[in-house]
């Protein structure tokens, strides 16, 4: 049941077509009451971040705003805000990919000529997908063909919900910036960059590059950095070892990786550990306690209570992965929260061959659900110290459902569980 899992989902353009380009009011008021509906009948706790009222005056705006014929994308980008307004980083629409962005691509047009990235309220090229573009790895991007990058992410942003900040958004909107970018400005032939290159300002024009161009660029450089999940470094003077965690969702593979380096770290009597979970984005509560089990701790529990909001679509979802929950929960009404209490870790004090040395544990605000519980787990412990601030409060939503509006074919999902830590 204690699944938190937040992981940008990666798209393949020509993987998936939504049909018609063209939604009529009808069309779209239809999927409009359909996501609201499942929104009241399966979301824990709409009104955590907003008041019952807000959710219903927004609600009625957005009605009252469905009166001409659209493209999906346009549709798209009008009711993904209203999902954000709930401000859970685990419910959210995902960019549709549409037959004319799939034609698009099929006919080799143009497209950005740069991978970028999100960082903040500016973007940073991540690199060039052509040479001798007169723009670098690391360069600052200030405006693109006159928008400002800020203005930009700011609707980028406001397409998805999260608890605090911005930090979480930026891996959704990394994932997804070229089709946003197309849905929002069409740009395609011509882009006008202001780069910043230390405290040099200039304008850089450059023609789109074809697809199969930018496809290959891309490729290319994947293949060649391929980031593992989970790594470990030691200092030159075998004093300190450095974890990399970048998912706590893989359980077999966190556990092969965690025996074998946690023999060789007390083997080496290594005096001081650090374990890296920035930009970790979350996973399973088994992972987390596998991976606090490796450390002294006694009793304890990850949350103090979830609640779990009864539903036809809850109820299926925990009939086949969770029956001791279902059988709990299959008698009571829809629309009731179902409380779970959490059965204590047990101690492990006695057990030989754990790691008593220092812990460090480095956090960002794109450290988000299981991850994030991790770091307030270790540190209320005592266990570690962590540094930095996560992007996840002490409450927050996980476990969700998938679902598809019927007229647009837009995916989304809405959680069902609310976490207490």
């Amino acid at each position: 049941m204690r699944i938190l899992l937040i992981i940008p989902i990666l798209i393949t353009f020509i993987c998936k077509s939504s049909f018609g380009q063209q939604l009529s009011p009808a069309q779209q008021m239809a999927d409009f009451d359909t996501l609201c509906a499942k929104l009241e009948c399966v979301h824990p706790d709409l009104y955590l971040y907003q008041s019952r009222e807000e959710y219903e005056r927004n609600k009625a705006k957005m009605k009252a705003s469905l009166t001409d014929s659209i493209s999906i994308s346009d549709f798209y980008l009008k009711i993904a805000p209203f999902m954000a307004n709930i401000k859970d980083g685990h419910s959210m629409l995902l960019p549709p990919i549409t037959d004319d962005l799939i034609s698009h691509a099929k006919k080799d047009g143009r497209t950005i000529p740069l991978r970028i990235k999100a960082a903040g309220d500016i973007f940073i090229v991540d690199y060039p997908v052509i040479d001798n573009s007169g723009i670098s790895e690391g360069d600052t991007i200030l405006s693109i063909n006159g928008i400002k990058s800020k203005d930009i992410l700011e609707l980028m942003y406001g397409l998805w919900g999260s608890e605090k900040d911005n930090g979480i958004k930026e891996g959704s909107v990394n994932a997804y910036f070229s089709p946003l970018l197309w849905y929002m400005y069409r740009w395609s032939e011509l882009y006008v960059f202001t780069i910043k290159h230390g405290d040099k300002i200039e304008k850089i024009s450059l023609e789109g590059v074809p697809q199969s161009v930018a496809l290959k660029a891309i490729k290319e450089r994947q293949s060649k950095n391929k980031h593992e999940s989970f790594s470990c470094n030691f200092s030159s003077d075998n004093t300190k070892a450095i974890l990399t965690i970048r998912n706590v969702f893989q359980e077999t593979e966190l556990k092969t990786f965690c025996d074998s380096v946690f023999k060789e770290i007390n083997h080496r009597k290594i005096q001081e550990i650090v374990i890296d979970m920035r930009n970790n984005t979350g996973g399973s509560s088994q992972c987390v306690e596998r991976l606090i089990s490796y450390f002294p701790h006694p009793d304890y529990s990850l949350y103090s209570k979830s609640q779990l909001k009864v539903s036809a679509y809850s109820k299926a979802y925990n009939k086949e992965r969770h029956p001791e929950i279902y059988n709990q929960i299959c008698n009571l009404s829809d629309g009731e929260l179902f409380v779970i209490e959490y059965t204590p870790v047990k101690d492990n004090l006695e057990e030989a061959n754990l790691y008593h040395g220092k812990i460090t544990v480095l956090v960002n605000n794109k450290t988000y659900s299981g991850a994030s519980t991790f770091a307030h787990t270790v540190k209320n412990l005592g266990i570690a110290s962590v540094e930095g601030e996560t992007g996840c409060p002490d409450v927050y939503f996980g476990n969700f459902l998938h679902f598809t509006l019927p007229n647009s074919k837009i995916d989304y999902y809405i959680t069902f569980s609310k976490f207490y830590e």
